[in-house]
């Protein structure tokens, strides 16, 4: 199911498709946003020094970011605008903005959304990243598919065997 089919009413997509492959640069995603829309948790990015992330790199036209800004907001409640320094496939280190949400004043309870890494993975297939990122996120999703259908107790540690309590 792409984003759109997910959720109605999402502005139309800007023709800013185009793009390299790059890695930020000192930055991680966690997954601690709750999403009514997604059913469940989804990724904000965050400081990490030393880490690298996979990514497209798009030169977003002026005329475009307006819609660019109602998009990503309706999509993820990425509403948080930030700079990240991304190295391109030519080794070039440049200045980027990324969106993201913002942090949750507490932490969200519940699993991360499966049609969300869904979504994420196939985004990177469809971009090109490495075949070891697209995995990755594969076997993030069906971990959390394997969780959701095992039920609350798969999660509960206190149940989980040899422990007491």
């Amino acid at each position: 199911m792409i984003a759109h089919e997910r959720l109605p009413g999402l502005p139309p997509i800007p023709d800013v498709l185009e793009g390299e492959l790059a890695e930020a640069l000192d930055v991680d995603v966690v997954y601690d946003v709750a999403s009514a829309a997604w059913g469940g948790k989804v990724a904000r990015l965050v400081d990490a020094p030393g880490h690298k992330l996979p990514g497209m790199l798009r030169r977003v036209p002026a005329d475009a970011w307006d819609a660019l800004v109602r998009l990503e907001s309706a999509m993820a409640g990425a509403t948080e605008v930030r700079q990240v320094k991304v190295r391109t496939f030519t080794g070039a280190v440049l200045s980027a903005h990324v969106f993201t949400p913002t942090a949750p004043a507490t932490p969200a309870q519940g699993l991360v959304s499966e049609a969300f890494l869904v979504t994420l993975a196939l985004s990177a297939e469809e971009a090109g990243l490495s075949p070891d990122h697209v995995e990755r996120l594969q076997a993030e999703a069906r971990i959390v598919q394997a969780l959701q259908k095992a039920g609350p107790e798969a999660l509960s540690l206190s149940k989980a065997p040899g422990k007491k309590g």
